[in-house]
């Protein structure tokens, strides 16, 4: 299982929301595959704002 993770404010890392096609949210954001992972960080990235620190995680 892998999981796309954010360094948070206070130094911890977070999985973030993974969002469908439609906008929706769905839970965490965790994949079988880390090139699945790496896929949707790759589109998360583009999609937000602001750049974070953002890393995919095996669990």
């Amino acid at each position: 299982m892998f999981v796309v993770k954010k360094m948070g404010k206070n130094g911890i890392w977070a999985a973030i929301s993974f969002i469908d096609e439609n906008g929706s949210f769905r839970g965490e954001a965790r994949f079988d595959t880390e090139s699945e992972a790496r896929s949707y960080l790759t589109k998360y990235t583009k999609k937000i704002k602001k750049p974070l620190d953002l890393r995919v995680f095996e669990e």
